[in-house]
Order: structure tokens, then C-alpha cells, then sequence
């Protein structure tokens, strides 16, 4: 850490980056979406920066294999709950 640089609040003196790991679920697939396209009733206007050929289970245990904490699930929109699901069962307890 640069000399005149500060710790973000809460954070300890000299720690370093924490990743947390993150499934974006929309229409059930893991995507990444470009902020502010996703609208309601706006199908059109949709733009992603990637879309995996994976599901969300396969994340969740990549997590899990790598002892990554702290993550998280988004369902952004409908049609996600069973690949949701999945990925919760893959890795119990440890996704939100």
C-alpha cells in the first residue's frame, strides 16, 4: 500500500484485495450483463460481456475447490431458480 494511501473503512491496516466470488444468473445461464441494460420489458436493449456454456453449479464448485468465501448469487429475473438451486447444492452453506 502506497505510503499516503488509506485502508478502506473497516478494513485492517495492510490488507490486501479480497476477491468475492459472484453467479449472475439471467434466463437461468451464468452471464456477465452491461450495467444499466437489463430493463423490465426491454428484451431489445440486453447487452452482455460474456455468457458461459457453463451452469452455475460448475462456478460453485470451482469456488468450493478453491476455498473462495464470501460469495454470492444474483437471480436477475425470471427462469433462474432451478440453476439457483443447483449451484446451492454444490456448494452448501456458502453461496447467499
Amino acid at each position: 500500500m502506497p505510503p499516503d494511501a488509506q485502508p478502506a473503512r473497516g478494513a485492517p491496516a495492510g490488507a490486501g484485495t479480497r476477491f468475492r466470488p459472484c453467479i449472475d444468473l439471467h434466463g437461468g445461464q451464468v452471464k456477465q450483463i452491461v450495467g444499466g441494460t437489463l430493463r423490465d420489458g426491454d428484451a431489445a436493449q440486453l447487452r452482455t460481456n460474456f455468457v458461459s456454456a457453463q451452469p452455475a453449479a460448475h462456478y460453485a464448485q470451482l469456488y468450493r475447490a478453491h476455498g473462495l468465501e464470501g460469495g454470492h448469487m444474483v437471480m436477475l429475473g425470471p427462469g433462474n431458480e432451478q440453476a439457483a438451486a443447483d449451484a446451492l447444492q454444490a456448494w452448501p452453506g456458502h453461496l447467499q
